[in-house]
């Protein structure tokens, strides 16, 4: 496996991010019961991150079973470092104000994260059905949409999953569907046939990229796409029942070392017809409204995904999940239907939403 110097040097540091959490995280916790050996504890933290390292290593070059196994077991492991890090502060805090009992202690540790850990996961490989009546003005005939993000198919998300969003969508009553980006998680390379079940679907399905449809090559996975019958639609728009529906890609936000030329041609947007602006990004609704889009669906944001994150992605964006009006325009983010690196998730839900449009009685 050919491994340039930067890949080397970031893989590099990420084994010591990851070894440092799981050193960390495994000390404060354990040193609430027993006494350890910190030289051991050091060695296996270092141990499980070079086999995170490795197994990522690999999957970028090409994907395997056993290496699909040990990053998600790599990336479970560091979420559940994660949460046990959270708890064990909080048990410390609460400890200098209160001596908790041993008891206390055994029973919080055994049971609270293990519990979160395998409702995240069950929910994490769930997909529900949300719908929502969304009302437009000048609209020619009533139409329902299927809207979903954020597939993510990679080291851990695979062929399953595009077969149950197919079944998903199959039982609706949809005429169209829209996957607003992130189709691919760029966790590994994406060959022709990788999105091939989405040929199994009943209804037309539009795909405009998101920032981690780059990362394995936007060809690649533009290639997979058409192959899959996707309508790739990249700064272009197609009419669909009387819908302008067009998809562009708005942001400043990519992986370092990845770049595009922000080439959009919003005059495409006419100011009299009925648009639907496919953008992967939750922002400049505002400016898409001036232009005279009716609706923006967007994703990127997974909802946070799983608390605490849910509370930080805040932070990031104005826009984090669920369906926004102002007048009678309208941005939808979607939480999305696949999962980043830990395919768990806790207070959000792997969801497709089916858009029932309306017209406005006047």
């Amino acid at each position: 496996m050919k491994i340039n110097l930067n890949f080397l040097i970031q893989e590099v540091f990420k084994t010591m991010v990851f070894g440092f959490i799981l050193f960390f995280v495994a000390y404060i916790s354990l040193n609430l019961f027993i006494s350890i050996n910190i030289y051991y504890l050091f060695l296996i933290a270092i141990l499980l991150s070079i086999i995170n390292t490795i197994s990522s290593g690999y999957e970028k070059e090409k994907t395997r079973k056993i290496t699909r196994y040990l990053s998600e077991f790599s990336q479970i492991l560091l979420w559940f470092s994660l949460m046990y890090l959270i708890l064990s502060i909080a048990i410390y805090l609460l400890n200098l104000i209160v001596k908790i009992p041993i008891n206390y202690l055994i029973i919080s540790y055994s049971l609270i994260i293990p519990i979160i850990t395998i409702y995240g996961y069950i929910k994490g490989h769930k997909i529900k059905i949300k719908e929502y009546d969304l009302f437009i003005k000048n609209l020619k005939e009533e139409i329902n949409i299927i809207h979903f993000s954020d597939v993510h198919i990679g080291s851990i998300r695979g062929e399953k999953l595009l077969k149950d969003i197919v079944s998903k969508i199959n039982s609706t009553d949809a005429e169209i569907a829209i996957l607003s980006g992130d189709l691919a998680d760029g966790s590994t390379p994406i060959e022709v046939d990788d999105f091939s079940p989405l040929k199994d679907s009943k209804i037309p399905i539009i795909f405009t990229p998101g920032n981690h449809d780059y990362y394995p090559g936007l060809e690649n996975v533009i290639k997979a796409a058409e192959n899959a019958n996707l309508k790739v639609l990249f700064n272009d728009k197609i009419e669909f029942k009387g819908l302008s529906i067009h998809g562009f890609f708005v942001s400043s936000i990519l992986k370092p070392g990845v770049s595009i030329e922000n080439s959009n041609d919003f005059s495409m947007i006419n100011l009299h017809d009925v648009n639907i602006a496919i953008n992967h990004f939750p922002v400049f609704w505002d400016e898409f409204k001036n232009m005279g889009v009716d609706i923006q669906l967007s994703g990127h944001t997974h909802g946070g995904q799983f608390y605490p994150i849910r509370f930080l992605i805040r932070i990031m964006f104005k826009y984090v999940r669920g369906v926004f009006k102002e007048d009678n325009n309208y941005l939808v983010v979607s939480d999305g239907v696949g999962t980043y690196q830990a395919p768990i998730r806790w207070g959000t839900d792997s969801e497709i939403l089916l858009l029932r449009l309306k017209k406005i009685l006047e």
